[in-house]
């Protein structure tokens, strides 16, 4: 009479926890590149800064030209490496979309999971109380007969 709990869609739901989990996955990796690049700016400004604290040491014009070419060297390379943090921040927001999205069809199937399931179990209960039923009656006519 019991027979074990299936959902039809559990295929699915797999899927769909594999495709969360890729997304979560990606979702790490754009996190991480973004966090070496801000790291990597930052250690861009330390350098302008010790630069800037150095500049009035030098006397000869070639070692003050060569100090000019640095900074705007290292003010470029800031320039394009904001440009390079931005790009990732708006992969980093498409990639979030995309985990938000699979992890909500995700929870999706799994209320549909456990709404199959407290029916399964519903339709059980309702099976164990009828055949319940069925020995109370059967008792009951069985004790009116014999008295």
């Amino acid at each position: 009479m019991k027979n074990k709990f299936k959902f039809k869609l559990d295929s699915v739901l797999k899927l769909r926890a594999e495709k969360t989990n890729e997304a979560k996955g990606e979702l790490q990796t754009i996190l991480k590149k973004r966090i070496e690049k801000e790291e990597e700016i930052d250690s861009i400004k330390d350098s302008l800064i010790k630069h800037s604290k150095s500049r009035s040491q030098h006397k000869k014009l070639e070692t003050i030209q060569a100090f000019y070419h640095h900074k705007d060297a290292l003010n470029h390379k800031l320039k394009q490496l904001s440009y390079e943090l931005e790009n990732l921040k708006d992969i980093e927001n498409l990639k979030r979309d995309k985990y938000n999205s699979a992890l909500k069809e995700e929870k999706v199937m799994e209320k549909l999971k456990d709404k199959k399931y407290n029916e399964y179990v519903a339709e059980i209960n309702r099976l164990e109380q009828n055949e319940l039923d069925d020995i109370a009656i059967r008792q009951y006519i069985r004790k009116v007969s014999n008295a």
